[in-house]
Protein backbone atom coordinates (compact mmCIF):
# COMPACT_ATOMS: atom_id res chain seq x y z
CA UNK A 1 0.00 0.00 0.00
CA UNK A 2 3.04 2.50 0.99
CA UNK A 3 4.59 2.30 -2.39
CA UNK A 4 1.49 2.65 -4.04
CA UNK A 5 0.66 6.15 -2.17
CA UNK A 6 4.33 6.90 -2.81
CA UNK A 7 4.23 6.32 -6.63
CA UNK A 8 0.77 8.16 -6.87
CA UNK A 9 2.57 11.51 -5.42
CA UNK A 10 4.03 14.47 -7.16
CA UNK A 11 7.40 13.31 -6.80
CA UNK A 12 7.95 9.82 -5.98
CA UNK A 13 11.71 10.01 -5.35
CA UNK A 14 11.38 12.70 -3.14
CA UNK A 15 8.72 11.38 -1.12
CA UNK A 16 10.29 7.71 -0.75
CA UNK A 17 13.31 9.41 0.53
CA UNK A 18 11.83 11.87 3.10
CA UNK A 19 9.46 9.16 4.31
CA UNK A 20 12.72 7.00 4.45
CA UNK A 21 14.71 9.52 6.56
CA UNK A 22 11.66 10.29 8.43
CA UNK A 23 11.55 6.41 10.06
CA UNK A 24 15.16 7.13 10.73
CA UNK A 25 14.50 10.22 12.95
CA UNK A 26 11.60 8.96 14.30
CA UNK A 27 11.37 4.93 15.24
CA UNK A 28 7.99 5.62 16.71
CA UNK A 29 6.68 6.36 13.62
CA UNK A 30 5.77 3.08 11.83
CA UNK A 31 5.35 3.30 8.23
CA UNK A 32 4.18 -0.19 7.64
CA UNK A 33 1.57 0.74 10.18
CA UNK A 34 0.06 4.24 8.77
CA UNK A 35 -3.75 4.28 7.24
CA UNK A 36 -3.61 4.82 3.63
CA UNK A 37 -4.64 8.33 4.62
CA UNK A 38 -1.74 8.82 7.05
CA UNK A 39 0.62 7.77 4.20
CA UNK A 40 -1.25 10.09 1.71
CA UNK A 41 -1.08 13.39 3.68
CA UNK A 42 3.37 12.88 4.67
CA UNK A 43 3.95 11.70 0.80
CA UNK A 44 2.17 14.43 -0.38
CA UNK A 45 4.00 17.17 1.94
CA UNK A 46 7.36 15.99 1.16
CA UNK A 47 6.65 15.30 -2.60
CA UNK A 48 4.93 18.85 -3.10
CA UNK A 49 7.05 21.23 -0.59
CA UNK A 50 11.21 20.75 -0.11
CA UNK A 51 11.28 23.39 2.83
CA UNK A 52 7.79 21.76 4.66
CA UNK A 53 9.29 18.45 4.64
CA UNK A 54 12.80 19.38 5.75
CA UNK A 55 10.89 21.06 8.89
CA UNK A 56 8.85 18.20 9.42
CA UNK A 57 12.29 16.09 9.28
CA UNK A 58 14.03 18.93 12.03
CA UNK A 59 10.39 18.04 14.24
CA UNK A 60 9.37 14.07 13.50
CA UNK A 61 7.46 14.40 16.56
CA UNK A 62 4.49 15.74 14.74
CA UNK A 63 4.74 13.20 12.32
CA UNK A 64 2.40 10.59 14.56
CA UNK A 65 -0.93 13.15 15.77
CA UNK A 66 -0.58 16.50 14.16
CA UNK A 67 -0.52 14.96 10.97
CA UNK A 68 -2.58 12.07 11.47
CA UNK A 69 -5.81 12.80 9.02
CA UNK A 70 -8.28 13.05 12.13
CA UNK A 71 -6.19 16.05 12.91
CA UNK A 72 -6.61 17.50 9.01
CA UNK A 73 -10.34 17.30 8.57
CA UNK A 74 -11.00 20.54 9.28
CA UNK A 75 -9.81 24.19 9.47
CA UNK A 76 -8.86 25.05 13.55
CA UNK A 77 -10.90 28.28 14.22
CA UNK A 78 -9.26 31.50 15.63
CA UNK A 79 -10.25 30.70 18.92
CA UNK A 80 -8.67 27.59 19.49
CA UNK A 81 -5.65 28.73 17.70
CA UNK A 82 -5.22 32.15 20.71
CA UNK A 83 -6.10 29.22 23.33
CA UNK A 84 -3.20 27.51 22.61
CA UNK A 85 -0.72 30.49 23.22
CA UNK A 86 -3.03 31.76 26.02
CA UNK A 87 -2.18 28.44 27.97
CA UNK A 88 1.36 29.37 28.59
CA UNK A 89 1.94 33.25 27.42
CA UNK A 90 0.29 34.84 30.65
CA UNK A 91 2.65 32.79 32.98
CA UNK A 92 5.69 33.87 30.03
CA UNK A 93 4.82 37.26 30.53
CA UNK A 94 4.30 37.15 34.56
CA UNK A 95 7.83 35.22 34.45
CA UNK A 96 9.36 37.74 32.26
CA UNK A 97 10.43 35.17 30.66
CA UNK A 98 10.32 36.36 27.15
CA UNK A 99 12.92 34.57 25.29
CA UNK A 100 11.23 31.35 26.20
CA UNK A 101 7.85 33.04 25.26
CA UNK A 102 8.90 34.09 21.77
CA UNK A 103 10.91 30.75 21.11
CA UNK A 104 7.56 28.55 22.26
CA UNK A 105 5.57 31.18 19.70
CA UNK A 106 7.75 30.53 16.53
CA UNK A 107 7.44 26.87 17.60
CA UNK A 108 3.71 27.47 17.81
CA UNK A 109 3.68 28.82 14.05
CA UNK A 110 5.95 26.38 12.71
CA UNK A 111 4.03 23.55 13.49
CA UNK A 112 0.45 25.40 12.26
CA UNK A 113 2.07 26.51 9.13
CA UNK A 114 3.15 22.34 8.98
CA UNK A 115 -0.36 21.75 9.94
CA UNK A 116 -1.91 23.71 7.06
CA UNK A 117 0.63 23.28 4.36
CA UNK A 118 -0.06 19.55 4.82
CA UNK A 119 -4.25 20.12 4.82
CA UNK A 120 -2.99 22.10 1.48
CA UNK A 121 -0.93 19.45 -0.15
CA UNK A 122 -3.19 16.42 0.44
CA UNK A 123 -6.15 18.57 -1.10
CA UNK A 124 -8.14 18.31 2.08
CA UNK A 125 -9.61 22.26 1.90
CA UNK A 126 -9.96 24.87 -0.65
CA UNK A 127 -7.57 27.74 -1.35
CA UNK A 128 -9.84 30.51 0.21
CA UNK A 129 -9.85 28.56 3.66
CA UNK A 130 -6.50 27.73 3.52
CA UNK A 131 -5.29 31.16 3.00
CA UNK A 132 -7.42 32.29 5.76
CA UNK A 133 -6.28 30.07 8.06
CA UNK A 134 -2.30 31.06 7.21
CA UNK A 135 -3.88 34.86 7.74
CA UNK A 136 -5.06 33.78 10.88
CA UNK A 137 -1.90 31.90 12.14
CA UNK A 138 -0.24 35.16 11.54
CA UNK A 139 -2.70 37.39 13.60
CA UNK A 140 -1.86 35.39 16.60
CA UNK A 141 1.79 35.87 16.26
CA UNK A 142 1.57 39.21 16.01
CA UNK A 143 -0.49 39.95 18.04
CA UNK A 144 1.34 37.54 21.05
CA UNK A 145 4.42 39.90 19.77
CA UNK A 146 3.17 42.58 20.62
CA UNK A 147 2.28 41.74 23.95
CA UNK A 148 5.63 40.77 24.74
CA UNK A 149 7.41 43.95 23.14
CA UNK A 150 4.98 45.98 24.81
CA UNK A 151 5.30 44.65 28.50
CA UNK A 152 9.33 44.86 28.08
CA UNK A 153 8.84 48.71 26.87
CA UNK A 154 6.55 49.39 29.80
CA UNK A 155 8.55 47.54 32.24
CA UNK A 156 11.60 50.17 31.16
CA UNK A 157 9.85 53.39 30.64
CA UNK A 158 6.51 53.14 31.85
CA UNK A 159 2.49 53.46 30.43
CA UNK A 160 1.42 56.12 28.45
CA UNK A 161 -1.50 57.99 29.23
CA UNK A 162 -3.11 61.32 28.21
CA UNK A 163 -6.01 63.93 29.20
CA UNK A 164 -9.23 63.60 28.16
CA UNK A 165 -11.95 66.52 27.52
CA UNK A 166 -12.53 66.56 30.90
CA UNK A 167 -8.69 67.08 32.02
CA UNK A 168 -8.31 63.18 33.35
CA UNK A 169 -5.92 61.02 32.47
CA UNK A 170 -6.66 57.99 30.68
CA UNK A 171 -4.48 54.70 29.37
CA UNK A 172 -3.68 55.58 25.75
CA UNK A 173 -4.56 52.84 23.05
CA UNK A 174 -2.29 51.55 20.49
CA UNK A 175 -3.06 49.14 17.79
CA UNK A 176 -1.30 47.31 14.82
CA UNK A 177 -3.71 47.61 12.07
CA UNK A 178 -3.45 44.56 9.17
CA UNK A 179 -3.49 46.04 5.56
CA UNK A 180 -3.64 43.80 2.36
CA UNK A 181 -3.91 40.52 2.21
CA UNK A 182 -3.63 40.37 5.91
CA UNK A 183 -6.29 42.64 6.33
CA UNK A 184 -8.48 41.03 3.74
CA UNK A 185 -7.28 37.44 5.07
CA UNK A 186 -5.90 36.41 1.92
CA UNK A 187 -1.68 35.37 2.87
CA UNK A 188 -0.08 32.94 1.38
CA UNK A 189 2.92 31.07 2.30
CA UNK A 190 5.76 34.14 1.18
CA UNK A 191 3.36 37.05 1.35
CA UNK A 192 4.64 40.44 3.35
CA UNK A 193 2.62 41.40 6.11
CA UNK A 194 1.47 45.47 5.91
CA UNK A 195 0.56 47.03 8.64
CA UNK A 196 0.22 50.56 9.90
CA UNK A 197 0.23 51.71 14.02
CA UNK A 198 -2.27 53.84 15.49
CA UNK A 199 -2.07 55.32 19.06
CA UNK A 200 -5.40 57.41 20.23
CA UNK A 201 -3.94 60.92 21.86
CA UNK A 202 -0.56 62.29 22.24
CA UNK A 203 0.65 62.81 26.23
CA UNK A 204 3.40 61.50 28.39
CA UNK A 205 4.68 58.19 29.98
CA UNK A 206 4.28 57.21 33.77
CA UNK A 207 5.50 54.84 36.22
CA UNK A 208 2.38 55.18 38.30
CA UNK A 209 -1.21 56.22 36.81
CA UNK A 210 -1.45 60.24 36.80
CA UNK A 211 -4.04 61.97 39.11
CA UNK A 212 -4.84 65.23 37.79
CA UNK A 213 -4.69 68.72 39.86
CA UNK A 214 -6.60 71.26 40.06
CA UNK A 215 -6.39 73.79 36.78
CA UNK A 216 -3.62 76.00 36.42
CA UNK A 217 -4.31 79.48 35.78
CA UNK A 218 -4.96 78.80 32.05
CA UNK A 219 -7.37 76.52 33.18
CA UNK A 220 -5.54 73.02 32.45
CA UNK A 221 -5.34 70.25 34.96
CA UNK A 222 -1.14 69.21 35.54
CA UNK A 223 -0.05 65.60 36.81
CA UNK A 224 0.43 64.87 40.55
CA UNK A 225 2.73 62.13 39.41
CA UNK A 226 5.91 63.15 37.95
CA UNK A 227 6.49 61.22 34.35
CA UNK A 228 9.00 58.37 34.51
CA UNK A 229 10.65 59.94 31.88
CA UNK A 230 10.48 62.60 29.32
CA UNK A 231 8.96 60.22 26.59
CA UNK A 232 5.88 61.44 24.79
CA UNK A 233 3.56 58.81 23.56
CA UNK A 234 4.19 59.23 19.99
CA UNK A 235 7.95 58.61 21.22
CA UNK A 236 6.78 55.64 23.10
CA UNK A 237 4.76 54.14 20.25
CA UNK A 238 7.41 54.86 17.73
CA UNK A 239 9.80 52.84 19.58
CA UNK A 240 7.10 49.45 20.37
CA UNK A 241 6.61 49.65 16.74
CA UNK A 242 10.62 49.59 16.28
CA UNK A 243 10.84 46.36 18.25
CA UNK A 244 7.68 45.18 17.02
CA UNK A 245 9.34 45.48 13.69
CA UNK A 246 12.84 43.83 14.45
CA UNK A 247 11.10 40.84 16.41
CA UNK A 248 8.95 39.84 14.11
CA UNK A 249 11.21 39.75 11.20
CA UNK A 250 13.82 38.53 13.21
CA UNK A 251 16.01 35.39 11.65
CA UNK A 252 16.61 32.48 14.10
CA UNK A 253 16.65 28.99 13.95
CA UNK A 254 12.88 28.57 13.66
CA UNK A 255 12.99 31.14 11.04
CA UNK A 256 11.31 34.51 11.31
CA UNK A 257 7.43 35.28 11.99
CA UNK A 258 6.73 36.60 8.64
CA UNK A 259 7.97 39.49 6.45
CA UNK A 260 6.65 42.90 7.49
CA UNK A 261 6.28 46.18 5.48
CA UNK A 262 5.40 49.05 7.25
CA UNK A 263 5.04 51.12 4.28
CA UNK A 264 1.75 52.85 4.76
CA UNK A 265 2.73 54.61 8.03
CA UNK A 266 6.48 54.65 7.09
CA UNK A 267 5.88 57.05 4.09
CA UNK A 268 2.73 58.93 5.89
CA UNK A 269 4.84 60.26 8.69
CA UNK A 270 8.48 60.28 6.97
CA UNK A 271 10.86 60.05 9.81
CA UNK A 272 8.05 58.55 12.05
CA UNK A 273 6.37 54.29 12.44
CA UNK A 274 3.17 55.74 14.06
CA UNK A 275 0.50 58.15 13.60
CA UNK A 276 -2.54 59.53 15.72
CA UNK A 277 -5.92 57.72 14.88
CA UNK A 278 -7.52 60.91 13.68
CA UNK A 279 -4.69 60.66 10.64
CA UNK A 280 -5.57 57.33 9.64
CA UNK A 281 -8.70 58.58 7.40
CA UNK A 282 -6.11 60.99 5.59
CA UNK A 283 -3.44 57.92 5.38
CA UNK A 284 -5.68 55.30 3.94
CA UNK A 285 -7.37 58.49 1.40
CA UNK A 286 -4.01 59.90 0.30
CA UNK A 287 -1.66 56.69 0.38
CA UNK A 288 2.38 58.05 0.84
CA UNK A 289 0.94 61.72 1.58
CA UNK A 290 1.79 62.93 5.20
CA UNK A 291 -0.55 62.76 8.22
CA UNK A 292 -1.18 65.06 11.07
CA UNK A 293 0.20 64.17 14.41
Amino acid sequence: MLMKVIRASADPARAEDGLTRLAAAAPGVALAKLSEAHARILTSLFAGSEAMGQLLLRQPDFAQELLSPDNLTYPRQEQGLRRDVQAWLPTALAERDYAGALTKLRRFRQREMLRIAARDLARLDDVMRITREISIVADVCLDATLMICRQQLEERFGQPYHQDAEGAWRPTQFAVLGLGKLGGQELNYSSDVDVIFVYSEEGQVFKEPPVSAKPNRRGRKTPRSVPASNLTNHQFFNRLAEAFVAEVSRMTGRGCFTGLTCACGRKATRDRWCVRWRATKTIMRNGARRGSG
